[in-house]
């Protein structure tokens, strides 16, 4: 963007409060602030108040309103989420009155598993008009915003950073690693790495996998289990195909590369990729992904990285997949994540950060990719 930092130490407080490790979204995008020259603290929801009194705070960056201000459940719930809802855009719009600047990266457009969602959707466009701005990881991303609260609303498309080096190499070969999930040396492996959750089509995916006829392919689903309903679906849907390996679980830092290099593509079977740390991580691996036809995955991906699908094209694009010439794919899957790296993304979101700090924020220069 081209503005200058400010001269002196620039503090941004980044919420939610993120998890331990080095691993995580939250880190990473601060390890990489710190890089380009921006101090970043972490502070849950009770710490806004504080900050508006303290003034040493210049921004305030906000992640997935969901863990921000959960929504509970039920008619108590409903009055519990009000509540913290109410809180949130009140501290928010004390921050903005006591000349914080505040920025939102919209991740998703409304909670996986809304509970309630008219407030929810509520929720998120109140907080698109108090900040300064928005990000999104892509310009469709930018695009459904627009198209949810308006097109004056500011946003910046600044990328999901990759995974490249992040995790740890396994130890053992390739081999040994499908033989420890019982997957033959010779077998053609999809990989549906993630959380099990409804949104990611899951049991469709194995539907999908049931159409194909040949025995030398398996479809690899390893995540944690988040919603139970869905596990035993996928359970059930899985139980008739022998060539459909389950592993579900969280999954230990030190055994995703492993999952992911006895993999030969990844897929993502959702309808559309609003954003996706899955679709970085398959692409830092070199793994082609098999994708829907619109949305982010669709812009990272193309035609050379991976194999796209319309509506019911999903069990053609898992066939076509496994026709194509694996090594340009991979070359050109690693290629699309090298793009991406964290050191862009940090001097991206820093310069994103002077810009409002001094003001020279403008639909310009705020569309920039």
């Amino acid at each position: 963007m081209g503005v200058d930092a400010p001269q002196r130490s620039f503090l941004v407080a980044q919420l939610p409060a993120q998890s331990p490790g080095v691993t995580g979204y939250l880190t990473l995008l601060s390890l990489a602030l710190t890089r380009a020259g921006v101090e970043v603290t972490s502070v849950d929801r009770a710490a806004l108040w504080r900050l508006g009194w303290r003034r040493d705070v210049d921004l305030v960056h906000l992640h997935w309103l969901e863990f921000i201000a959960p929504s509970a459940p039920g008619g108590l719930g409903l009055l519990r989420t009000m509540i913290r809802d109410a809180r949130l855009i009140a501290a928010l719009t004390w921050l903005r009155l006591r000349g914080i600047r505040l920025v939102w990266t919209v991740h998703n457009l409304e909670p996986h598993e809304p509970a309630h969602p008219r407030l929810e959707e509520l929720l998120g466009m109140l907080v698109s008009r108090i900040s300064h701005a928005l990000v999104a990881h892509s310009a469709y991303a930018r695009s459904r915003i627009h198209e949810r609260w308006g097109s004056a609303v500011k946003v910046a498309v600044i990328p999901h950073g990759n995974y490249i080096g992040v995790f740890a190499r396994p130890k053992g070969t390739r081999a040994d690693i499908r033989r420890s999930l019982g997957i033959p040396d010779d077998a053609y492996v999809f990989l549906a790495f993630g959380q099990v959750r409804a949104y990611k089509r899951l049991t469709d995916l194995v539907e999908a996998l049931g159409a194909l006829p040949s025995d030398d392919v398996r479809l690899l689903i390893a995540g944690k289990p988040v919603a139970a309903e869905e596990v035993r679906r996928l359970r059930d849907a899985a139980a008739s195909d022998p060539r459909v390996v389950l592993d579900l679980r969280q999954v230990p830092d030190e055994e995703v590369s492993a999952l992911h290099l006895c993999a030969d593509a990844a897929v993502l079977a959702y309808r559309d990729v609003f954003s996706s740390g899955a679709l970085l991580l398959a692409l830092s691996f070199g793994l082609p992904v098999v994708a829907p036809n619109v949305g982010t995955a669709a812009e990272l991906v193309g035609s050379h990285a991976g194999e796209l699908f319309g509506p019911g094209g999903l069990t053609a694009a898992l066939d076509s997949a496994r026709a194509t010439d694996q090594p340009s794919r991979a070359a050109a899957a690693a290629a699309v994540a090298r793009q991406y790296g964290w050191d862009r993304v940090g001097t991206e979101t820093a310069a994103l950060y002077y810009a409002l700090a001094t003001k020279t924020i403008s639909s310009a220069n705020v569309h920039r990719r």
